[in-house]
């Protein structure tokens, strides 16, 4: 009779450690609890080097998701994966299944996603959506004629602007001729006189949201 508890015993040890190595990060979905006991869905990533929009994870961030807000004070934009993500410690990250979130808010600058990427947006008007994209090129390494080698490649963060109308989207450059583009030919005289006087530039983030904002309100005058 003890051989039997005995053998039932140590089967079930076996089997219990064989489960739980089976039970690992890598296999399931880890889970992130806000203070607000609010689990969210991701996976831990090492820390590695990834570009991200802020140099600090010291950010006031919102998490919006089925109409409802959640707060933290701990969050960063990846532009490397197009991923928010929050620090756990000093060797991990917690980075957020984009699929169940609909926008985040970072220091009051609003993420929205679409076609499962998100945008900043940088203007919203009615049905006109003025985007700022977050992307990452990557930079040939200098070559060293004298040894024959090519250095690292450097990856940089570019910005790509768009003009979003309903299901119409268009890929805008900084300067005049990108932005008249956008109007009607009896509407451009107008908008020119407009940056002119407003004193705008058609090369800066800022004054150009003032431009869009001026033709969103003239959304007739838009081709």
């Amino acid at each position: 009779m003890k051989k039997n508890i005995f053998k039932s015993i140590l089967f079930y040890l076996i089997c219990a450690n064989s489960y739980s190595q089976q039970i690992t990060i890598k296999n399931i979905e880890s889970r992130l609890v806000t203070h607000q006991g609010i689990e969210f869905i991701g996976e831990l990533r090492n820390v590695n080097s990834d570009k991200y929009s802020y140099s600090n994870w010291s950010n006031q961030g919102v998490l919006f998701l089925d109409s409802k807000a959640y707060y933290l004070g701990n969050i960063n934009f990846n532009v490397t994966t197009n991923a928010f993500e929050s620090r756990v410690n000093k060797n991990q990250l917690f980075s957020y299944k984009s699929s169940l979130l609909d926008s985040v808010s970072v220091n009051n600058h609003l993420y929205k996603k679409m076609n499962d990427t998100f945008y900043e947006v940088l203007l919203e008007n009615g049905n006109y959506l003025f985007l700022k994209k977050w992307d990452i090129a990557y930079q040939t390494g200098v070559e060293n004629r004298l040894v024959g080698t090519v250095g690292k490649s450097n990856a940089l963060i570019i910005f790509k602007y768009l003009v979003k109308s309903d299901d119409e989207v268009t890929l805008i450059e900084f300067n005049k001729n990108s932005i008249l583009g956008l109007v009607k030919n009896d509407f451009q005289r107008v908008l020119e006189e407009f940056v002119d006087k407003e004193n705008l530039s058609y090369k800066r983030e800022n004054d150009i949201v003032e431009i869009l904002k001026f033709m969103f309100n003239n959304s007739e005058k838009m081709i």
